[in-house]
């Protein structure tokens, strides 16, 4: 997947920042008083690894989006972590669209004394890990990586860096945004814009931390300036699995973009000169329909063949708008491959020609933005299948080559923004119903006289479990299928003894992948006495979905700051029947509390057929990708329940 595909540099710098304490800095002037780093230590600060302990950054724009920042930074280490992390300073280059240059780069000792870093021995250019993990080469794209040799616990580090953007992703725009918090304590930071006066700037602060932050704007001739200075900004401890970190620190967001819809209608004008089909495609696709016995075939033949005969690979060979305009669909076609954009617009060129209203879209993978104001930091470039009104029917994403969805979880709950003429709205891609992820098992089993259970289980899966079941069993061998579900349900019911494992070809994308197996458990009760059997059926194993386990893996806070995100709807449901060789006088079944809310479901039934059969329906659900911290108890509510579960077992009673 392309990690780039707006305002690259930004992003990239912005992921650098969660990672490391510090950003591209300018260099203080000779003589300047370093009196700002007196109180910057252990004891001030006993819980921070690094300090910013000053930051001035200003960004000078003009009338046609080209713009010149100039960073400057001081970062105090103050432990071996601090130290680790702060050893290696990374900095983002698109020579596409700008120009990057360290001005300074330096160690300030405890003493004062500042030992100047030899860049030429010191730094190196890299090819970014996104691009290489995703089959991707840009000439263009590099990260300069500074190397500290001799940095030590209570230096601080001082570097400035000046990046001039001559060329705007967006024609005469201006857009972006700053974090002033992290995961470390800012003692000051300084943030001023300047600019042409007439040229509207709609700026904004979001997640304010109270009593750090002071705004002014004035005017300077011909420009506008607008400043924020925050001081004193406590550091954001991260929680696990929380939402990407810029949604959650306080940050300010500028654009001189009027409306999302601008966006909308710019990306419309860059790709839409690219959709036209070529006859080979057009040729293409009355093959690939051809005998299609409804629209729903059409657009599954059109989607798998871009997603597995267009390979997901690309050089980066654009003129215009390097890394955010598609190739000539023709192009891609020809050459049988190419990066999210190309296979998406090859996948609306082709669904046109069926007959289809299709467009290009922006997607920000995995989070939202802020609507306030458009600051289009997307990632990815997917599809949207529109009904006769122009509203969004379905998205499809033709990156992945083994998918049976359309468009994956994960991609989900996430902002997105279709490529309009007229301009279009931020959106956010629809959550699936938890059903649509299923995990279904069927269980059908005697319970013999000597108390032993046999009997047979069948799995059946559908969306992202079917994806990713499908996705672990084609990259194996057989006898390695065979082991990996065997191990599955061993590790979840220990004592089982399984037999005759079948699975479906997981290459066969028109059925739902499933498999089934026999199996024994030759001890299933434990005596009570007096004729008293404690009896735990199939269905009680731990965690017996897929996901299960992995859900309430995640719930292992007592309470929350920030939202839970768990990237997927899901739901197991398990249907079992015991069938009773012997039935007993009496049966005792527990008591399990049941739940049901926005969150989740969590549900068991059971139910007996006749003096001899019980059915036994367990069910889980999670309705929601993202849980807020107010509604997180219901998820540790229910991982209670099912710890508490394995202590209700069915009360058999028969004459002793």
């Amino acid at each position: 997947m392309r990690n780039h595909l707006i305002e690259k540099c930004i992003v990239l710098s912005l992921f650098i920042l969660a990672l490391v304490p510090g950003r591209a800095l300018p260099a203080i002037a000779s003589g300047t008083p370093l009196n700002f780093l007196k109180n910057v230590n252990r004891k001030t600060y006993p819980d921070a690894h690094a300090v910013l302990s000053r930051e001035t950054e200003t960004l000078q724009f003009k009338r046609d989006g080209s713009h010149t920042d100039t960073d400057e930074v001081f970062i105090t280490v103050l432990d071996e972590e601090g130290r680790r992390s702060q050893k290696v300073q990374s900095f983002f280059i698109d020579r596409s669209y700008s120009t990057l240059r360290v001005e300074t780069m330096e160690v300030i000792k405890p003493d004062g004394r500042q030992v100047t870093v030899n860049l030429k021995t010191n730094s190196r250019e890299e090819t970014p890990t996104s691009d290489t993990e995703a089959n991707i080469y840009d000439p263009n794209e590099k990260i300069l990586k500074v190397f500290l040799p001799d940095l030590k616990i209570g230096d601080t580090i001082h570097y400035k860096v000046t990046r001039h953007t001559f060329k705007p992703v967006i024609p005469r725009n201006l857009y972006g945004m700053v974090l002033a918090q992290y995961t470390f304590p800012v003692k000051s930071y300084t943030f001023t814009i300047e600019g042409p006066k007439d040229v509207k700037l709609y700026t904004l602060v979001k997640d304010k931390v109270p009593g750090t932050l002071a705004e002014k704007r004035w005017e300077k001739g011909s420009q506008q300036v607008r400043q924020w200075v925050f001081k004193n900004v406590p550091q954001l401890t991260p929680e696990p699995y929380m939402p990407s970190f810029i949604r959650v620190a306080m940050r300010v967001l500028y654009s001189t973009l009027p409306t999302w819809g601008a966006v909308s209608r710019w990306y419309y004008t860059l790709t839409e000169p690219k959709l036209k089909p070529t006859p080979a495609i057009i040729a293409k696709v009355r093959a690939l329909t051809k005998g299609a016995a409804n629209d729903e075939a059409k657009i599954s033949a059109l989607f798998y063949f871009v997603a597995q005969k267009i390979r997901y690979m690309g050089i980066i060979a654009e003129k215009n708008r390097p890394g955010f305009e598609p190739h000539a669909v023709g192009l891609t076609f020809s050459r049988r491959y190419g990066v999210c954009r190309d296979k998406a617009a090859l996948l609306v060129s082709m669904l046109r020609v069926a007959g289809f209203k299709a467009d290009m879209v922006l997607v920000n993978v995995g989070g939202k933005l802020d609507k306030e104001i458009p600051v289009p930091y997307f990632n990815h470039a997917v599809v949207a299948l529109r009904d006769i009104s122009g509203m969004p029917l379905l998205y499809l994403d033709p990156t992945s080559e083994t998918s049976k969805q359309f468009f994956p979880d994960y991609e989900r709950d996430s902002s997105c923004l279709i490529a309009d003429k007229k301009g279009d709205t931020l959106r956010v891609t629809p959550s699936l119903p938890p059903d649509k992820n299923l995990f279904q098992v069927t269980i059908r089993e005697v319970f013999t006289k000597k108390g032993e259970l046999s009997g047979n289980l069948r799995a059946v899966c559908t969306g992202f479990v079917d994806t990713a079941l499908r996705y672990l069993m084609m990259v194996k061998g057989k006898e390695e299928r065979e082991e990996f579900l065997l191990r599955m349900f061993k590790r979840r019911y220990p004592g089982i003894e399984m037999r005759h494992v079948t699975w479906t070809n997981p290459a066969d994308r028109s059925q739902p992948f499933s498999f089934s197996f026999d199996f024994v458990i030759p001890r299933t009760t434990a005596s009570g006495g007096k004729g008293i059997l404690f009896f735990v059926p199939l269905s009680d194993m731990a965690s017996p979905g897929i996901l299960d386990r992995w859900i309430f893996g995640k719930a292992d806070m007592v309470s929350r700051k920030y939202p839970l995100r768990f990237g997927y709807t899901y739901m197991t449901r398990v249907m079992e029947t015991v069938y009773f060789q012997t039935p007993p006088e009496e049966i005792t079944l527990p008591v399990i509390r049941n739940v049901s809310s926005d969150v989740l479901d969590y549900q068991t039934i059971f139910s007996m057929k006749g003096p001899a059969t019980l059915l036994i329906n367990r069910e889980f659900a999670l309705k929601k990708l993202e849980v807020t911290p107010k509604e997180y108890h219901q998820i540790v509510s229910v991982q209670h329940d099912r710890e508490q579960r394995v202590a209700l077992p069915i009360i058999l009673r028969s004459q002793p």
